[in-house]
């Protein structure tokens, strides 16, 4: 994030965290509506990127078109992915595998509140409880 971040208050957001807005009768992803109306339509398969990191910023000097990998390889470069080879956080959740079964299993709590909590993603909460489960159900530890 930068100083010059601009950003929106009250909006739908999509699931991925994006702000949304409704123009002209269709559903927009507002960086992408602001990127079009001042530097011309987004070119088929390719994404609105944000160079200042923040998808929640509609500074139209902060977006740029990118293909969907490269969008992703920033993102991974720039530590955005919640992975257990970024994230110190995947081992201290392995450690507590107990818990993490407990809280989907019996207090039934989804995955991403889980990943929420310990700082992982969804998929990383489901590796733990594959790995896990039936050490959990059987109580098996060996």
């Amino acid at each position: 994030m930068t100083a010059d971040c601009v950003y929106t208050t009250d909006m739908y957001l999509d699931k991925d965290g994006y702000p949304m807005v409704k123009w002209k009768k269709r559903h927009w992803r507002l960086n992408r509506l602001i990127y079009t109306f001042v530097h011309g339509s987004v070119p088929k398969g390719m994404v609105v990127g944000h160079s200042c990191n923040n998808k929640g910023c509609i500074n139209s000097k902060h977006l740029y078109v990118c293909t969907p990998a490269e969008n992703s390889s920033h993102a991974a470069r720039d530590g955005l992915y919640k992975t257990g080879f970024v994230n110190k956080d995947y081992e201290d959740a392995s450690d507590d595998w107990k818990t993490i079964c407990d809280m989907y299993h019996i207090m039934n709590m989804s995955q991403r509140e889980i990943g929420d909590i310990y700082n992982i993603s969804q998929p990383r909460v489901s590796d733990i409880l594959k790995k896990y489960t039936r050490l959990f159900l059987i109580g098996d530890e060996r």
